[in-house]
């Protein structure tokens, strides 16, 4: 049963096309998310902001397959908008002190 009516076999050209779908499709959306965060570590490396080896640890860690959907899910609700529980949970997903370096 579609929970929304973009969802829905009947309606769901209407409000979009299979294209739009899949950008705004969740894993889709937290691998763009991740790949900013990545880009962010990066770029702070490159200004002798965070470490270098920070910057790396971010980058292997910012993988959509390793953020819990439920817990993203229930942190966006909590604070009303899913970067900050995205960050965290990358943050925990990092070793050493790598994880103080995300956003």
């Amino acid at each position: 049963m579609p929970i929304h009516i973009a969802d829905s076999n009947i309606f769901q050209n209407l409000y979009g096309t299979p294209e739009m779908r899949a950008i705004f499709e969740d894993a889709h959306l937290v691998s763009c998310w991740l790949d900013v965060e990545a880009a962010l570590a990066r770029a702070q490396a490159k200004l002798g902001v965070i470490p270098q080896a920070a910057a790396e640890e971010i980058g292997r860690k910012a993988s959509a397959e390793a953020i819990d959907l439920d817990i993203l899910r229930d942190g966006t609700e909590l604070v009303g908008y899913p970067i900050l529980p995205l960050v965290r949970q990358l943050a925990a997903l990092c070793e050493g002190e790598a994880g103080g370096y995300v956003h």
